[in-house]
């Protein structure tokens, strides 16, 4: 586990060694194909760190009609290794096709999927893998990884709680239980969970405080913090995050300062929930919707259920033109928020586009009503609009959001 990246597991992620049957002889290049003799080769290119020789070699392997679990998994960590994590996906899962039960080959899939931003698959496969292998501490941690990061911190904290129970907990399970104890509003137990890490003045030390201010609402106590942090680690994970959320505050409306903290964020742990999604608002409320685009979908991704995200990506497709798209993700959000105002005036303009008289009549009216009931601010900026939806999820009975 690596000091400054507890939360990302970044000791877990790294693409996994091929493994490789009986070693062939190298082919000559003149050479008929065959298909053991390149697979030897694919496989010395791979350890070499030749990815992209290995994953041309493997392919042909397989056109010529030979296939194994083995060799599956070989490319799927090659792919892994070049960054093409849906491509590793597929091969992990065709290896699983037939050899199910290779918990080595699954943990490879889990850390597909949860290097792909597919977190809610990536933690599915994680917990079969902890069924398998119950004392698997990387697996534990990787699951309670993804469980805090879908929100699911009830769930983190029970899988994190035994290994913090042990003499010497390993640093980054003291470090994450303490964040999901804290986003669980469990202040003391996660004062205690993180005394070890407080103790040594590093820079997550200092995230931690921070963010435990933060979530109060009191970011000029944050930012000594979140400038302490970034002077010892620059990219300690969610202190560009919590830089960024500050900025956004009433108090210093520093938004293109927050764009620049997000960014900075995203660079570390592109599939940060929280950063996406403000920045995709920030850009879509700074007409940059094609910019934020992306941001949006991948939040939605990464969070399917959640309503803050469903809602920014149906606004963002506001924005662009794509009206029926829009429309099943704010109809979405309104089933579950009927008091969002915000949605209520998207709505209003999708319902308006689509000829939809009465429906858009009906929205414009809650809109009258919700501001004349000061319910919310006209315009309440990115943090305001987006606060009275986050963490919030719809019901699962309605249509899932576009990815």
């Amino acid at each position: 586990m690596t000091r400054h990246l507890p939360l990302a597991l970044v000791a877990l992620l790294a693409a996994p060694a091929p493994t490789s049957s009986a070693q062939a002889p190298v082919p000559a290049a003149d050479a008929p194909a065959d298909p053991a003799a390149l697979l030897a080769e694919a496989v010395s290119r791979h350890q070499k760190g030749d990815l992209q020789g290995a994953v041309v070699l493997y392919e042909r392997v397989l056109a010529l009609g030979a296939d194994s679990p083995v060799l599956r998994s070989n490319l799927g960590a090659a792919y892994a290794g070049l960054g093409r994590y849906e491509d590793a996906v597929l091969q992990y899962g065709r290896a699983l096709a037939t050899d199910g039960g290779n918990v080595a080959i699954r943990r490879n899939l889990a850390l597909a999927f949860y290097k792909a931003g597919r977190l809610t698959e990536a933690a599915d496969e994680t917990e079969k893998v902890l069924a398998a292998q119950p004392e698997n501490e990387a697996a534990a941690l990787l699951l309670a990884d993804c469980r805090f990061r879908l929100g699911q911190n009830a769930r983190a904290i029970e899988i994190l709680q035994p290994l913090a129970a042990r003499a010497a907990p390993e640093r980054a399970v003291s470090y994450l239980l303490g964040m999901a104890l804290l986003a669980e509003g469990r202040s003391a137990e996660a004062q205690a969970a993180i005394d070890r890490v407080l103790r040594d003045g590093s820079a997550e030390a200092h995230v931690f405080l921070a963010m435990m201010y933060a979530r109060d609402g009191e970011c000029a106590q944050a930012m000594p913090e979140i400038r302490k942090a970034l002077d010892a680690s620059a990219t300690v994970p969610l202190v560009n995050f919590l830089n960024g959320q500050c900025l956004m505050d009433e108090k210093r409306n520093d938004f293109p300062g927050a764009i620049a903290a997000f960014r900075a964020e995203l660079a570390i742990d592109p599939n940060h929930f929280e950063s996406n999604l403000f920045l995709g608002n920030l850009l879509r409320d700074g007409a940059r919707p094609e910019e934020a685009l992306g941001h949006l979908e991948r939040a939605a991704r990464l969070r399917p259920a959640d309503v803050a995200a469903q809602f920014s990506l149906g606004a963002v497709y506001v924005s662009l033109g794509r009206t029926e798209e829009a429309l099943p993700l704010l109809e979405r959000v309104a089933a579950t928020a009927p008091d969002h105002l915000q949605t209520q005036m998207q709505l209003a303009i999708v319902y308006h586009r689509l000829g939809r008289t009465a429906d858009s009549a009906r929205a414009r009216e809650a809109v009258g009503r919700l501001q004349s009931e000061g319910e919310s601010r006209f315009f309440s900026g990115v943090s305001d609009a987006l606060g009275r939806l986050l963490g919030k999820t719809s019901s699962p009975d309605a249509p899932a959001p576009k990815p």
